[in-house]
């Protein structure tokens, strides 16, 4: 099965010069576990729940940070036409539960392990 199956197209993004407030409250008021890092239209990383709940460890340095200080840079993608074991096989080569789904470049949404785990339970993923 392809991505472009189970991925959410819903693409809501931050630009990395905003702060990590605006950062937690976009995550929050949209329900997302987290947001693609765009800077003049390219995407440069990725922040998560992981990256916030780091951030707030300081609290000092957290009030004054944007998503620059605290995402991860040059975040692994997947393409629309990639099967969904590719995505399942990533997320659990370098440790996260959510990849970008690219085309031409351009972000088109996001695969979750949440999207994935129902394809693995049926047997149609194999990792």
């Amino acid at each position: 099965m392809k991505v472009r199956s189970v991925y959410q197209p819903k693409v809501r993004y931050l630009e990395g010069w905003e702060s990590l407030r605006d950062a937690a409250r976009r995550m929050r008021d949209g329900g997302y576990d987290c947001l693609p890092v765009m800077c003049d239209g390219e995407l440069v990383g990725i922040i998560t729940e992981h990256d916030l709940v780091e951030a707030m460890a300081d609290v000092n340095q957290a009030q004054a940070a944007s998503v620059f200080d605290f995402m991860t840079e040059e975040p692994r993608t997947v393409g629309l036409d990639d099967d969904c074991s590719v995505a399942a096989t990533e997320m659990l080569a370098i440790g996260c539960r959510h990849l970008p789904v690219v085309e031409g470049g351009t972000v088109v949404g996001m695969v979750s392990s949440r999207d994935l785990l129902p394809l693995a339970t049926a047997g149609v993923v194999e990792g």
